[in-house]
């Protein structure tokens, strides 16, 4: 009787470590996207909230030369590639890395047409995700982003 109660706990605070790591690793598309957000964090400064969520990422990145590669690099081969991670914590890496990549690409878009309002939408729709995973992971359900879960499963297996 004791046993299986321990069997539980030990589950339960297993799942909670899975849940916590991955909602950590939103935190580093929600980084990429602050920039694209100053009006808004100008306007409405209890927003200020989400860029210190991601004062951890931002440690990381900036205590190292080449912080953000070397980041993306170790998520990529240490969290997503490895088999001994759990699935949960290597989906929602891939799908943060993944983000990750669309918001590279966008930045380079709005770098040459220099559209503005582009750029709040890149936030707020970043700031939905990350809201959106938030709870999904939270909750320990796989959050389903369309094109991006896709193809985070077809990455892992």
């Amino acid at each position: 009787m004791v046993s299986m109660f321990l069997n539980i706990f030990v589950f339960q605070l297993n799942s909670l470590y899975q849940r916590i790591c991955s909602i950590f690793l939103y935190t580093i598309p929600l980084k990429a996207s602050i920039p694209y957000g100053y009006y808004l964090f100008y306007k409405y400064s209890f927003l200020k909230f989400l860029a210190y969520l991601t004062f951890p990422v931002i440690l990381i990145e900036n205590s190292l030369p080449f912080g953000g590669l070397l980041l993306f690099l170790i998520i990529f081969a240490g969290v997503v590639r490895n088999p001994k991670i759990p699935y949960f914590i290597r989906f929602n890496g891939c799908q943060a890395l993944l983000l990750e990549i669309a918001l590279i690409i966008f930045s380079y878009v709005l770098r040459i047409i220099q559209f503005n309002e582009l750029g709040l939408f890149l936030f707020i729709s970043t700031v939905a995700i990350f809201i959106f995973s938030f709870v999904q992971c939270l909750y320990g359900i796989e959050p389903e982003i369309p094109f991006i879960s896709k193809s985070a499963r077809m990455q892992i297996n």
